[in-house]
């Protein structure tokens, strides 16, 4: 009896192979393109997330320019010789007013090989505005010397700024310490915790030394103090001291000065920096050592790795380039100390441009166009209607699949590396934000 033996041909089984080979690498090909897909929207998930959240924070600075200051300090009326001041990007002082603008001063910085032309924009914004307060406070009495400026207690602005009643913070010590870092208040107010009730940070952080005084005569004169200390304290009074003194019982400043309005500004500036460049950020501000087991810096005898012998250059984005917010010192341009805030990284472009009223201040019809030119702006910022703002945020990364074709590449790609294949993806947002406590005051 025969017995048919069964199986599988070498052609079969060679066929099946191709068969499960091609099914294999299609579905690792499609899992792949899936993979590549969610990257890329997770990117781009990321990108626009804090695209919107630097705007958030640039619309609500802008929407605030000149809030309880001046559009243009010296077209108010006043009674002291000169204009107030503030320091000029690389020197010498300009009048006070809502904005200072600087075109294209971090150019180099964000495009240093010229590689994507003038579509890139790397602009520098200053806004001077009231950040902690909503309420402007009134004047009890000015000292006859006119050095010291005595507030009111029984208005609800001073008790919203001051928190009477409440729980004080702890003056040292552990957080939430109001009084801590570069505030000015440390040594003042560290022995006087007996005499008050308590102490909001927005108050503290509102009147730190620094900050820019504007105090306005019932009359309609107003005076502009850059910097003040705080005087001796009675239970839950403010006393400031200011320089120069103010001229009490003039016609400036009739009687004690009580019944003027007395508002603290704060300087802000928005800008394009390296955040590993100590000069322009300060020591330690991306001093990332502790967070490793390995020691960053090489100092380490225990650690001999060649990744560690590298240094702390081999693990920085040197292209990172991020915008900061921060508040500098109006006495001198000086950035204040624990105040610079990262909004965004991997910035392509920071473009500033204004809508300006070039009629401001006449009895003429409004002529409303666009002005890019820092001198204009810094000369007449009383002018300005709105603020347009073009933020444009890469990816970390070239992408090799994306050429870059130059003047085609506007607006979605950005050449980090002219030695790699490839391009950064580009996403923008462009906002338009009106500027009402500029606009009211001159129409």
């Amino acid at each position: 009896m025969n017995v048919k033996k069964s199986g599988f041909t070498l052609i079969e089984l060679m066929v099946a192979m191709v068969v499960g080979l091609t099914a294999i690498t299609s579905v690792y090909s499609l899992g792949a393109a899936m993979s590549e897909q969610f990257y890329q929207e997770q990117r781009t998930a990321t990108s626009q997330g804090s695209s919107r959240a630097a705007i958030m924070e640039l619309r609500r600075d802008i929407s605030r320019a000149g809030l309880f200051g001046s559009p243009n300090a010296q077209r108010e009326p006043r009674c002291e010789p000169g204009n107030p001041q503030l320091p000029e990007l690389g020197g010498g002082t300009l009048t006070m007013g809502a904005f200072q603008f600087y075109r294209d001063t971090d150019q180099a910085l964000l495009d240093p090989g010229d590689l994507n032309g003038a579509r890139v924009r790397a602009d520098r914004l200053r806004i001077l505005t009231s950040l902690y307060l909503t309420d402007q406070l009134l004047v009890d009495s000015v000292s006859p010397e006119g050095t010291t400026v005595i507030l009111q207690t029984s208005n609800q602005a001073y008790r919203r700024t001051f928190a009477w009643g409440q729980a004080a913070g702890p003056f040292t010590g552990s957080a939430p310490n109001y009084l801590d870092g570069d505030l000015g208040w440390d040594a003042a107010w560290g022995g006087e915790a007996a005499s008050w009730k308590g102490i909001s940070q927005k108050g503290a952080r509102a009147f730190q030394t620094g900050s820019v005084l504007h105090i306005e005569s019932p009359g309609g004169f107003h005076f502009f103090r850059t910097v003040f200390d705080k005087a001796d304290n009675t239970q839950n009074q403010v006393r400031l001291s200011v320089a120069p003194k103010l001229p009490v019982a003039t016609a400036c400043l009739p009687g004690a000065g009580g019944g003027a309005t007395v508002a603290p500004l704060q300087w802000v500036e928005y800008a394009l920096v390296d955040p590993f460049d100590a000069a322009s950020v300060g020591a330690n501000f991306m001093d990332f050592g502790e967070l490793f087991f390995f020691d960053l810096e090489g100092t380490n005898p225990l650690i001999t790795s060649d990744f560690e012998n590298a240094g702390a250059e081999a693990l920085r984005e040197k292209r990172n380039i991020v915008l900061v917010r921060r508040i500098l010192n109006p006495a001198d341009g000086t950035v204040r100390a624990n105040t610079t805030q990262v909004l965004a990284e991997f910035v392509s472009n920071f473009e500033v441009s204004f809508r300006v009223d070039r009629r401001s201040g006449t009895n003429q019809p409004p002529l409303i166009e666009t002005e890019t030119d820092g001198s204009v702006i810094n000369a007449n910022p009383e002018q300005v209607r709105s603020v347009l703002i073009s933020l444009g945020i890469r990816s970390p990364l070239e992408d090799p699949s994306i050429p870059y074709s130059g003047v085609n590449a506007e607006n979605t790609r950005f050449e980090v590396d002219e030695n790699e294949r490839g391009s950064a993806r580009v996403r923008h947002i462009r906002i338009e934000v009106p500027v009402m406590s500029v606009a009211r005051r001159n129409l």
